[in-house]
């Protein structure tokens, strides 16, 4: 399963895709009104990104907000748990994703992000990017 070859890789694609539902005014609405402050940390390579829902804009990153809560897992995952391939519990259990502070409001998040995969997926189809399309 690929990952991104960078920081700037993961912000085009899982940032964006955060942005674009962050504008939309039924779903970003919902969103914003989990409170919550994300920090997606990646490793192969070390990048990060706030998401920052109350404020809805999303941070390249660690300059931002304090997180409630911090999801830690490869590019290769991430890339994977965008597209909707990969279940959370399960990973969080084989420890391939490392959540860290406040479940609850994360937990909330988890069925709106379901709503960004086909959009992440079609993200990625039109950047020319099937190698990072996982079958």
């Amino acid at each position: 399963m690929p990952g991104f070859a960078s920081a700037e890789e993961m912000h085009r694609y899982i940032g964006s895709v955060f942005e674009d539902a962050l504008a939309d005014p039924d779903l970003g609405d919902k969103m914003a009104a989990t409170g919550l402050v994300l920090r997606v940390h990646c490793t192969e390579p070390e990048c990060d990104l706030i998401i920052d829902l109350p404020s809805k804009k999303v941070i390249p990153g660690t300059d931002g907000p304090a997180p409630d809560a911090t999801m830690s897992m490869s590019t290769e995952t991430a890339n994977a748990y965008w597209q909707g391939k990969v279940n959370l519990p399960f990973a969080m259990a084989r420890g391939k994703v490392k959540v860290e502070g406040q479940l609850t409001k994360l937990l909330q998040l988890a069925p709106l992000t379901r709503k960004l995969f086909p959009g992440y997926v079609e993200r990625l189809k039109a950047d020319g990017r099937e190698d990072l399309v996982v079958s």
